[in-house]
């Protein structure tokens, strides 16, 4: 009867183990990737003489923020322009999926808080040109 006992026990055991080493699969919250088609371009002229990398912490905290609104695969690119006769000091590249995606960014209190925290950056700063494109499908 110990024995009965003894082996009951060991398989209650064993099945209990087994149960709660059931392995789920673990859900992976996907990111939806939506291709980039538009396109803005912004020629400044610094009127203060920035340190660059500065000026690349400014556009690397607001990439972040467009990124925690959702849309990591959109964003800034900032460009040194490297022609010494040009007034024309550095480029940024915006990408955006669409107009729509574009004003929602730009409309996100995320968005607006790292360019109020950081608005003096702009005040040195001239736009000389600003263009837009979108991709042709």
């Amino acid at each position: 009867m110990k024995k009965n006992i003894l082996l009951i026990l060991t398989t209650t055991a064993i099945i209990i183990t087994a149960a709660s080493c059931n392995t789920k699969k673990e859900e992976v919250q996907e990111t939806v990737v939506i291709p980039n088609t538009l396109q803005s371009v912004s020629y400044f002229q610094d009127t203060i003489g920035m340190d660059p990398q500065e000026l690349l912490t400014f556009f690397n905290e607001w990439n972040k923020a467009i990124d925690e609104i959702g849309y990591p695969d959109a964003g800034y690119k900032i460009w040194l322009i490297q022609e010494d006769t040009s007034n024309i000091n550095y480029m940024v590249e915006g990408h955006w999926p669409d107009q729509e995606t574009y004003d929602k960014i730009h409309d996100h209190e995320l968005y607006q808080k790292v360019y109020e925290e950081n608005q003096d950056i702009f005040e040195g700063f001239i736009s000389v040109e600003y263009h837009r494109f979108k991709e042709i499908k």
